[in-house]
């Protein structure tokens, strides 16, 4: 057996005791269903390596006693208000509020509402949204479904046929509506992804791509940057503890091509010991000067020994020097 394939059986099993049931999970019969929510800052440093153009500029770890708060595999801006809304996997979100704020804030844990025809377990892996209209659409896994939910409790779903051949627990792992209607989709294994000429639920056969990320990267949520390229957020599992690193790449709708590898820019790696977790969830607030707010969030699989960590990152996506599509894009590197 190889040297790769010894460290990856070593890095599952790290993995596997993190969330095994029973073992490592919060205790639930105990908790106290108080669903405020503290946001403890972390004293962490600018990592190395790191282009000039990206800072931290805060952590945070996320402590709410309520048992049904955790596990959020998507993030969201909150359209309604100055803060986040997380999806989990185990179908619920929370609205946070933006750190830091005032101790015992209530986060707003609950179910999202279920599409009955979809079946269980409903699993969200991605959200996007269209500001204009305010509808969102969530990506499930095991049903390989996208679903589009509106405001006044509307909600119709779609499993592509070009997903059908998916692993039931590998996709629609990370979405983004593009602000030209137009949809991107990553499988979160095997490389696969799809190109939607509109809203999933009402568009003809996507166009097939493929990414090839560095390592056994595999991404885990994307979001869309003010000058059009996308930022892909990317998980691997390394034998350390916590046993997850993050990676930071950027690429270009515009270079999508039916059949072909769509370009991928490294920008940064989220691995430093302090700052290790299982980050699955991104949004982007552009400010208006060419940089955007980077959040990441992580799920902490409900586990004892993970935790929730939100990161702040401030992104000078277009310096003064170069024009917002030239600013790392793949054709410049």
């Amino acid at each position: 057996m190889g040297k790769v394939r010894i460290k990856r059986l070593a890095v599952v099993a790290v993995l596997a005791l993190l969330i095994a049931p029973g073992t490592w999970w919060r205790d639930d019969s105990g908790a106290v269903a108080d669903d405020r929510v503290w946001f403890e800052p972390l004293d962490v440093a600018q990592p190395e390596g790191w282009p000039a153009g990206l800072t931290l500029e805060g952590a945070w770890n996320v402590i709410d006693r309520n048992p049904a708060f955790g596990g959020f595999s998507a993030l969201q801006i909150d359209p309604a208000g100055a803060g986040f809304i997380a999806y989990s996997d185990r179908g619920t979100y929370a609205r946070l509020p933006r750190p830091p704020s005032t101790a015992g804030v209530p986060a707003l844990t609950a179910a999202f509402p279920r599409d009955p025809l979809l079946g269980d377990p409903q699993d969200i892996e991605s959200v996007t949204a269209d500001p204009a209209s305010g509808a969102i659409w969530l990506g499930y896994e095991n049903h390989n479904a996208i679903r589009r939910y509106v405001a006044n409790g509307t909600s119709q779903f779609v499993e592509p046929e070009a997903m059908a051949d998916w692993s039931k627990n590998s996709g629609p792992e990370a979405m983004v509506r593009l602000t030209d209607g137009r949809f991107v989709v990553l499988a979160e294994r095997g490389g696969e992804g799809l190109l939607f000429a509109g809203d999933p639920l009402t568009s003809d056969e996507p166009m097939h791509f493929s990414i090839d990320p560095p390592g056994d990267f595999l991404p885990t949520d994307m979001a869309q940057l003010p000058d059009g390229r996308v930022l892909i957020l990317l998980r691997d599992l390394e034998l350390a503890f916590p046993p997850f690193a993050s990676l930071l790449m950027v690429a270009d709708p515009a270079t999508i091509r039916d059949g072909e590898e769509w370009p991928l820019v490294e920008l940064a790696r989220v691995d430093e010991a302090w700052l290790r977790e299982n980050y699955e969830g991104m949004a982007v607030e552009p400010d208006g000067t060419g940089a955007a707010t980077v959040w990441l969030i992580a799920d902490d699989n409900q586990s004892l020994l993970q935790r929730t960590l939100l990161l702040k990152l401030r992104y000078q996506y277009a310096p003064d020097t170069q024009t917002a599509r030239e600013a790392l894009s793949p054709a410049g590197r």
